[in-house]
């Protein structure tokens, strides 16, 4: 009686575990995923967790990135438009007339406050907000509240950063060195109302000029920098879709594998259920034999 009682429980756990082993293939095709749990496989499931987790974190750091790109594309499209301001101190230079002096006074204000009037423009549009990185690149260190000379931003998952240099394209020393003009800087006296000095003018246009270089220049390093951002979030991309892709693999079931298994396994629960009732009966008609 005790070896029936035996093979009995021994038949009831394999047929438990058919049971437990026949809902968890059942559970893959119908999910498509091998790993719904970590109960189901902890190693797997920790490496599929651990590849996503890492997928995510690229794209917040891509996230990041892309707004350090839109700040960048923003000075950058500052810069251009201080160019063409530039261009435009350069033309009314050139095309100021030589009055003599004392005439046309009203010509000469206008002039100066037309000059002056556009380097402050381009002062205007380097004055930084708070939260505007394009214009704190920009911007004259001495208008910060925190003068900064770089930023530093985190460009992977194992924490290594990019410098954004700052390009200080203001009218003052540092940046463009663009001084404000006064009637007396365009005259040979040196005086209001002098001659007007033709070299003085020239010099005036020369220095526009080399503004214009400095300009290309600290563009140029814009460039640079934006170039470094944009190889970052491409290769952010590509690991982030590898580690996705292997996550899904990890979790992805063999449909037809599965459905082998199902086979299996209900041929091996019917066997169960077969020795368990052979069983049974066996120990029936012993206890009858006893009677």
């Amino acid at each position: 009686m005790t070896v029936i009682r035996t093979a009995i429980e021994q038949s009831l756990i394999v047929l438990d575990r058919t049971n437990s082993s026949m809902e968890a293939v059942t559970k893959r095709i119908a999910t498509g995923k091998k790993i719904n749990a970590p109960k189901d496989d902890p190693v797997l499931w920790a490496s599929a967790e651990k590849g996503r987790s890492i997928a995510e974190y690229l794209g917040a750091v891509n996230n990041s990135l892309e707004s350090v790109a839109i700040s960048i594309r923003g000075a950058d499209l500052t810069m251009e438009t201080i160019g063409k301001h530039i261009d435009q101190m350069i033309e009314a230079v050139k095309n100021f007339p030589p009055y003599p002096m004392g005439d046309t006074s009203a010509e000469r204000a206008k002039f100066l406050q037309s000059f002056n009037g556009i380097r402050q423009m381009i002062d205007d549009l380097t004055l930084p907000p708070r939260d505007d990185l394009g214009q704190y690149i920009m911007a004259d260190p001495g208008s910060l509240a925190e003068p900064v000379d770089m930023w530093s931003v985190v460009i992977d998952e194992e924490g290594h950063v990019r410098t954004i240099q700052k390009r200080e394209v203001d009218t003052g020393p540092g940046g463009l060195n663009i001084p404000e003009l006064t009637e007396g800087d365009i005259t040979t006296t040196g005086l209001p109302g002098g001659p007007l000095d033709e070299t003085k003018l020239n010099d005036i246009i020369a220095n526009l000029e080399r503004a214009n270089e400095t300009l290309g220049e600290k563009r140029s390093g814009l460039a640079s920098d934006a170039a470094g951002i944009a190889r970052a979030k491409a290769f952010n991309d590509r690991v982030a879709a590898f580690y996705t892709t292997f996550a899904e693999n990890v979790e992805q079931a063999d449909v037809d594998e599965a459905a082998a298994q199902v086979k299996s396994l209900e041929l091996k629960r019917e066997l169960a259920l077969e020795a368990l009732g052979s069983i049974t009966s066996m120990h029936s008609e012993l206890v009858g034999l006893l009677r």
